[in-house]
Parts: structure tokens; sequence; C-alpha cells
């Protein structure tokens, strides 16, 4: 009875080894893109963005470690997105920019988890040189192994309302004992991406950073600096050159436009000649730099109009008083006779 309770025991001992020399080992992860970079935003309809900010070496030379035999080591790409996706599914691609090639192609699904800040969805991915190696990259050629990755939604049409942030990204590699690769799917749509969206704060982003225009509750900033709402300051300055400062309207060669010309163009127009039409403001805004020059242009052809009339009015009264004087005459004379 001992002896068999011995067998079973080493049995048990020599499986127990096995299985701990074939447990899998992991290599770590290495982050790509994170929250400290602002979160990426993907809209239904729009094409590919650029997710990564930079193009990084060769996966295989991300991680360190000695493969045993008989491991295998396997990638995975960990998406760390807010969960607010309506429809469809995000779809990724690696892309390799230096040599302008297509990478493998990943796609990940939506899911109904934690709103907003959702979990990691973590996808196996095929190491960098079998993907540089199936889109026909030189495998001698370490600058050909730099890649991004690249993001869209997929799915949704036109739906504009379609929107999904992507908040982190991380690689990991584990070994497994006589574990598996990924075949790589090399992604067939060319090389069509536009400006990467990052926002900040907000299910929409209270700040919006893209094509290098930052929106303050402005989601699609169409200016270096887009704010939906009011700014308060003490000071603004508006830089202008010199020579359209309307410095021009007291240069003796200035046409100044006359009242009758003015007060026609009034009442044809409804706005003053050179000023904006209230449709025209709501329909391009209000430059405030362009509008305080054009203002004090009609300020200064005022000032040139009052100038005139100021003339005009001494040249009057002086022609009243010797008017006055001229009739004052007659009377003195008749009494000096009597």
């Amino acid at each position: 009875m001992k002896r068999i309770f011995s067998v079973l025991l080493l049995q048990c001992s020599l499986v127990f080894i096995a299985y701990a020399q074939n447990d899998p080992i992991d290599q770590g992860m290495v982050q790509i893109y994170g929250n400290e970079e602002g979160a990426a935003w993907l809209n239904g309809d729009e094409p590919w963005q650029t997710i990564t900010k930079g193009n990084y070496m060769a996966i295989e030379h991300l991680f360190g470690g000695q493969l045993k035999t008989g491991y295998v080591r396997q990638y995975y790409i960990l998406i760390r997105r807010a969960d607010n996706m309506t429809c469809g599914d995000i779809q990724f691609r690696f892309w390799f920019s230096w040599a302008n090639k297509p990478g493998h192609e990943f796609q990940v699904s939506k899911w109904w988890g934690q709103l907003w800040e959702g979990g990691y969805t973590l996808v196996q991915i095929p190491p960098t040189m079998a993907q540089a190696i199936k889109a026909g990259l030189n495998p001698g050629n370490p600058s050909d192994w730099f890649w991004r990755i690249d993001g869209r939604i997929i799915g949704c049409g036109s739906n504009k309302s379609a929107s999904a942030k992507i908040s982190a990204m991380y690689l990991r590699a584990i070994d497994y004992y006589q574990g598996n690769t990924v075949d790589v799917k090399l992604n067939e749509d060319g090389n069509v991406t536009m400006a990467t969206r990052y926002v900040l704060g907000g299910g929409y982003g209270d700040i919006a950073v893209k094509n290098g225009n930052v929106g303050i509750g402005s989601f699609d900033p169409q200016a270096k600096l887009a704010v939906n709402g009011t700014i308060l300051a003490k000071r603004v300055k508006v830089s202008q050159d010199a020579a359209d400062w309307p410095d021009f309207v007291f240069h003796p060669d200035y046409a100044l436009p006359s009242l009758d010309s003015t007060a026609a163009f009034v009442a044809q127009n409804r706005h003053l000649p050179g000023i904006p039409s209230a449709q025209q403001i709501a329909q391009n805004g209000l430059d405030l730099g362009e509008m305080n020059k054009l203002l004090l242009q009609k300020v200064e052809e005022l000032t040139l109009h009052l100038i005139q009339q100021k003339g005009e009015n001494e040249a009057l009264k002086a022609r009243v008083e010797q008017l006055e004087q001229a009739q004052a005459s007659p009377r003195k004379k008749k009494k000096t006779k009597r």
C-alpha cells in the first residue's frame, strides 16, 4: 500500500512539475497610446484616422527575454475605449508609414459594458516581421518595420452620430508552450487617412484637438481656437498690419465718400458702405480686428466731414456777420444826416 501511494505521489509530482514548466510566461506590456495624450475620437462618417502619435519599431524588438524551447510568443493588443457606440464596430490596421504599405487588419466589436470608460479589449495580433514579409517589405531593412495604428468605425454607413473614444492602447507579449500564431490579414483600403481628433473630458470632449485646431466646447474646431461660449479676459490684443490701418484716410489723396453717396447707399442697402451686413455677420461671424479697423475708418471719415463742415460753418458765420454789418451801416448813415 505504501509503495502504491509513493508511486501515485511521484506521478502527481511529475505532472505538477511538467505543468509548472509549461506555464505561460508573461513578457509584460508596452503602452503605445495613453490618456495623457488625450483620447482619439472616431466618427462613423469619417475615413481612417491615425491613432498613435508616432511610429514604433518592430513588436519583436519591444519585448526582451529568451524564448524557451517548445514555446511560441503570442502578441496581443489591448484597446481601452469608451463603450458609447450606437452601431457598428471599430476596425484597426497596422500601417508601415515609411514604406507606405498595409499591415495586419483586425476588428473590435462593440459590447455593452461600463458606460463611457469601458474595459480593455484584448486581440491577438501577428508579429511585425510576419506582417512586413506579407506586405512585401524587405526583411533586411529595419526602417521598413516601423508602424503606426489607424482606426475607423465600420457598419454605420454615413451615420454621423456613431462615435467611439479610444483612450488607451497597449501591446502585450505572452509565451505559451506550443502556442499558436495569428495569420496576417492585410488591409486592402489603401493609405487613406485623416488627422486624428483628440478629446479631453466629457462625453464628446470638453476640449477637442484636430488638424492643429483646438476647440473648447466645440467638437469639430474650424479655426486655431474655437470656443463655444463666453471668453473672459482682462486684455485682448489683436495684431494688425500697419499698412492696413486706416491712417490712409487722412492722406491728401484719399477719396472721401460724400455724404450724399453714403445716404444713397444706406437707403438702398440698410448698412454703411464697407461694413458687413447682418446676414454676412450671421454667416461668417464677427472679425474683431477687421471690424475695429472698419469702424475706425468710418470714425475718421466722419471726423473729416466734421472738419469740412466746421470750415463751411465758419465761412457761413463770417458771411452772415458781413451781411449784418452791411445792413447796419446804412442805418447809421441816416441817423448821422438828421
